[in-house]
This record gives structure tokens, sequence and C-alpha cells, in this order.
């Protein structure tokens, strides 16, 4: 018998990196300032754009351009990897703006500048809530976590204990339950970790039970063709 090979053209990639420490004291220090303001936390409010039944959903107000600059090209780095990483796989192929979904592979030459954040904003969220199950618009999408309870670790260990263990944590879902296959991925956040997705991919997050802030940050991007 000749070695098995595994292939994964029918299911969603959902890659997983890690952020570095500057890009989240960036944001951190920018979440702190308008998240304690009430009259801020006001003025850069997102949450009726979104599902979230949380604490507070901001945009993020970045005034330093070259902080703005760094930032964005962190989120831009991830989704460029991504990118290239589709075509090698020969799940996407990249013709001028759009981005084609076919195995014949094609060009990875994708650049930090084809890259448009569209939008981007700050999660903060507190016992019991909760995201429910919904999706994004763009063509890549992706989630940052900024801060986690100081007792989660010790919740989670609770957690895995459960027959099922979902709670703090956020789930994909794609297709129906069948056999030999899963239709559903689960995370445990941590602390700088970065997911990027199809904008189109459905996910929630659940509530935890312990007390402080777990605060995320998430964003839409879209593959735009500059020439």
């Amino acid at each position: 018998m000749s070695k098995m090979e595994f292939q994964r053209p029918f299911s969603p990639t959902i890659g997983k990196t890690n952020v570095p420490k500057n890009f989240l004291k960036i944001i951190n220090n920018i979440g702190d300032e308008v998240l304690s303001d009430k009259n801020k936390s006001a003025q850069w409010d997102w949450s009726n754009h979104l599902v979230g039944k949380v604490h507070k959903e901001i945009q993020i107000p970045i005034t330093d351009k070259e902080n703005a600059e760094y930032c964005k090209n962190v989120i831009r780095d991830g989704c460029v990897e991504y990118l290239q990483q589709m075509v090698t796989d020969k799940r996407a192929y990249i013709s001028n703006s759009v981005i084609l979904h076919t195995n014949q592979g094609g060009s990875s030459n994708v650049k930090r500048e084809n890259i448009n954040i569209s939008q981007s904003w700050i999660v903060s969220q507190y016992k019991n809530e909760y995201n429910p199950w919904h999706q994004h618009s763009g063509d890549l999408s992706g989630v940052i976590y900024l801060k986690i309870p100081k007792d989660m670790d010790k919740f989670y260990q609770k957690e895995f204990e459960d027959h099922y263990p979902v709670s703090g944590m956020i789930q994909f879902m794609q297709g129906d339950k069948q056999s030999l296959r899963s239709d559903t991925l689960t995370f445990k956040p941590e602390c700088g970790m970065m997911l990027i997705f199809p904008s189109w991919l459905k996910h929630s997050v659940f509530p935890f039970y312990v007390d402080g802030e777990r605060r995320c940050m998430s964003f839409n991007a879209y593959y735009v063709n500059k020439k």
C-alpha cells in the first residue's frame, strides 16, 4: 500500500499566529483611554454595527500616524501570509482585484499595499456576555486577543473537565455534521493570538464566568490590486 496523503479542499482555513508585544501595547493604551471615558466611548461607539451582547464595542482612534501605520502593517502582514499560503495550497488564485476560489493555483506576489483594512474595532467583554453566531464583510477577517482576565486559566482548567468545553472560547462553524468530519473548530483565546479567516465563515463567542475584562480587536480586510 502506498503512503496516504491528506487533502483539505472542502474546508475553510484558519490562520493562527501571534502579534508583537508593541502592537498589544499601542492598541491597549488606546483602548484603556477610550473605554474608561464615558464621552469618548460614546464618540467612538461601534456597537450599532455589530451583533455582540457585550460591555462595549468601540472603534480605535490611533492619532499617531507612525503607530497607526505600524499596527496596520502587522495586520496586513498576517493577511499577506494567509493569502500566500492559500495560493500555495491551490485554494485561491489572485487575479487583478479578485480572489478566485479555484484549485489552479496562481501568483503568490501579494504585498502589504494589496491589503485594505476596511474596519477595525475593540470588543470589551465581561462575565456572562457573549457574541452570537455571525459573519463579517470583506475578503478576510480576524481577531486579536488583547487582554485576558487573570483567573481565566483556572477557569479553563475547570472547563476542560466538562464534556463540552466551550465557555469563554471562540468557535467556528461550517457545513453540516457528517461522518468523518467535524462542523466546528474551537480556539481558547490567548493574549497576543491572532486568528485570520474568510469573512463569510460563521463564528460565535461563548460567555465566561470569571471577573475581569476579556478584550480583543476584530478587523475586516479586502484584497485590492493597487495597479
